[in-house]
């Protein structure tokens, strides 16, 4: 069974989620919202990232959010995951699924999860760039 919330090194991801998961029939919506390790211009010549966290304190914070997502939006169920260790560019690290009877209250939920973990779990993370530098980046 898929948790609801996850910290951890091994990515589960939302193919497992979406096979797993069956929403109720009221659901006509599903959202999956992927953060992406990336190397843009702005971010300069990163190459992988590095997240480390206090996980009994990420996950109860992670488990605060998706309790109060559930209880501030319409929506059935709320999925919260994140990833610990290296992550390379192009690698995801972090999701949020959301199940809700419509669209827009499931973009809300979902919009709501994903920048509460990114103010309030005490989780960080390291750029590391093409010439072997690394760099801790502040949260939201």
């Amino acid at each position: 069974m898929v948790p609801k919330v996850y910290l951890g090194v091994e990515w589960i991801g939302a193919e497992r989620v979406l096979a797993e998961y069956q929403p109720p029939q009221d659901c006509g919506a599903g959202l999956v919202f992927l953060g992406i390790a990336r190397s843009a211009p702005e971010d300069g010549d990163v190459v992988e990232l590095h997240y480390e966290a206090f996980p009994d304190m990420a996950i109860k914070v992670m488990e605060e959010i998706r309790e109060e997502t559930l209880r501030e939006f319409p929506v059935r169920e709320v999925f919260i995951h994140h990833r610990l260790g290296v992550v390379r560019v192009g690698e995801p690290s972090f999701m949020v699924v959301v199940f809700g009877g419509h669209r827009d209250e499931t973009f809300r939920a979902c919009r709501y999860a994903v920048d509460e973990v990114k103010k309030r779990a005490p989780i960080w993370k390291k750029e590391v760039f093409s010439n072997g530098k690394g760099e801790w980046v502040l949260g939201a």
